[in-house]
């Protein structure tokens, strides 16, 4: 059974500076969701939508600290979490979903899944859901043949989990002993589906990771620091030459599946119980307050200073102009 990854973490061994990034961080991720909704409220963005409110700790704590521009990410179905914490400008993101050539496609109207940006080491997510599994084998693979120290962390969700490809990621990852992370996001739905529904393995997903000889743990996805410490170690190994490691972290989304979708098929007092008490920008502040490492005015501060950098992003994404129409020919070799 998967190790339930433990460890005793005390803030001053982290530099205020550290925290406080890991502080705005989720600030910002939390803002720019509840912003983005608001565009679509408007009705200036249309599509899907697949929000990430309740998990911004798994995301700022695996990849700030940890995650260079030259480490690849290949983000899930709620990625705009992870994007956000690789930093991609947030113009970049707004940019996709309201189609202007601000956008990391210039235009393309990615929205949520088919954005990208290589300089950043964000190589997108693929065409179906679980499909990056497979692909992240590909750069995991290159930097191993190329013998550089670069990292490759593939996050999916416990959906994408119940699909085959997971199966043949693992197998080459382990095989091969390749430098890859997997993060499975595990928020206990698949749209409406709960993970004893959809899963042959009731204990943990991480279980899996043992059939092909991959050390894994699972861990709670939503104390940052727990979250930054799991991956810390798995990125080390992965530069040691010691190859993959599976972290499975457990979260709770706040919203729906997509925005519209009614989640009436989850318990109102279970979800009420995620966002009181295990919110992890909540409980981040609390943690900070308590051992006065900072001050409400300090924090008051950085969430006025993210809110308008969230506006300036809006307007640039928004003042952009549409693509031509030759837009949709660039990039097109076939």
């Amino acid at each position: 059974m998967a190790e339930i990854y433990k460890k005793e973490i005390q803030l001053k061994d982290y530099p205020k500076d550290v925290l406080l990034n890991f502080y705005r961080t989720m600030v910002k991720i939390r803002k720019f969701d509840e912003n983005l909704i608001r565009l679509m409220q408007e009705g200036k963005v249309s599509g899907f939508y697949h929000s990430g409110i309740g998990s911004e700790g798994l995301s700022a704590g695996s990849i700030r600290e940890n995650l260079r521009d030259e480490d690849y990410i290949y983000y899930n179905h709620r990625g705009c979490n992870q994007k956000i914490a690789k930093g991609v400008p947030l113009s970049k993101i707004y940019g996709d979903f309201l189609g202007t050539t601000e956008g990391t496609t210039k235009g393309l109207g990615a929205g949520i899944v088919h954005s990208a940006d290589p300089a950043r080491g964000v190589m997108g997510q693929a065409g179906t859901i679980g499909s990056q599994l497979g692909i992240g084998i590909g750069t995991a693979y290159a930097s191993k043949f190329k013998g550089t120290d670069q990292v490759t962390v593939i996050y999916f969700g416990d959906g994408a989990a119940s699909r085959e490809m997971l199966h043949g990621s693992l197998n080459w990852a382990g095989l091969y002993n390749l430098p890859v992370i997997y993060i499975c996001e595990n928020n206990e739905y698949a749209i409406s589906c709960h993970v004893s529904e959809t899963h042959a393995v009731r204990e943990h997903i991480a279980d899996w990771a043992y059939g092909y000889g991959i050390p894994n743990c699972v861990v709670d996805g939503n104390d940052v620091l727990l979250m930054h410490e799991a991956t810390k170690e798995a990125v080390e190994r992965a530069k040691r030459g010691e190859g993959p490691t599976f972290i499975e972290a457990q979260t709770f989304r706040h919203r729906g599946h997509f925005e519209g979708d009614p989640y009436d098929y989850v318990d109102g007092e279970l979800l009420k119980d995620w966002k009181e008490n295990k919110d992890p920008i909540r409980n981040f502040v609390s943690r900070l307050l308590l051992d006065k490492v900072t001050d409400e005015q300090e924090l008051k501060t950085i969430d006025q200073e993210v809110e308008q950098e969230i506006l300036e992003a809006i307007k640039k994404a928004e003042s952009a102009p549409q693509p031509e129409p030759g837009r949709i020919y660039e990039g097109l070799f076939a």
